[in-house]
């Protein structure tokens, strides 16, 4: 591929996270006497902050409000993020290349300011990025192409020189509708979606040691 910039998911594509959330999701909804929906961490992948706070209390009718329960997961999600994380194989190492090579680089996630900052840092990368873009600042999910269009001008391009990592299928699509190419990061909470994303994806990757 020959390209400008890469734009980044963090949660699940270069960040093993996922089973941090999984956790929260029980421990959150435990607490207040239900069980976790098997479509819940589906349903909610692609949305903002926000916008899971407002589903699920409306979904589980929660009394909380949504400052309180956003407060609540990031309060829940901030030790983990800060110290026990580590990037996916080979994530550190590729990022380190792109830069050597002058590639510029974006993160686009669905996580918080606080947590991307700690999980990037902790991670030892956050300096090797050159722009940040969090659903929850923007108020634009992973629904909306614009969130990886705002990204690439961030970087100062165009996002047809952008390549875009993401592991959930519904970014995926998403992000092909930029016309940007699309790396799928394995994930095997989305296998059932794997011989889809193998079309949809202009490439589908198992590790980041798979990449040059």
């Amino acid at each position: 591929m020959d390209f400008k910039g890469v734009i980044f998911d963090m949660d699940g594509t270069i960040l093993d996270s996922i089973r941090v959330w999984d956790k929260i999701d029980v421990d959150y909804l435990n607490a207040r006497g239900i069980a976790v929906p098997e479509d819940y961490a589906r349903t909610i992948s692609t949305m903002t902050g926000v916008e899971c706070a407002k589903y699920s209390i409306k979904r589980f009718n929660l009394t909380d409000s949504v400052e309180a329960l956003i407060k609540e997961w990031d309060e829940r999600a901030l030790f983990e993020y800060a110290n026990n994380l580590e990037l996916k194989a080979g994530a550190k190492a590729y990022i380190e290349r792109l830069k050597e090579r002058g590639i510029k680089i974006a993160l686009a996630t669905s996580s918080s300011k606080t947590l991307y900052e700690a999980a990037l840092r902790h991670t030892g990368v956050y300096h090797l990025f050159d722009a940040f873009v969090s659903t929850d600042e923007t108020g634009i999910s992973k629904r909306d192409p614009h969130v990886y269009v705002y990204a690439a001008e961030k970087l100062g391009l165009n996002i047809t020189d952008c390549v875009i990592f993401e592991d959930v299928p519904t970014a995926v699509k998403t992000a092909k509708t930029t016309g940007a190419k699309v790396v799928c990061m394995h994930d095997e909470r989305w296998d059932a979606f794997k011989a889809e994303m193998e079309t949809v994806a202009d490439k589908y990757i198992y590790s980041f040691d798979e990449l040059e």
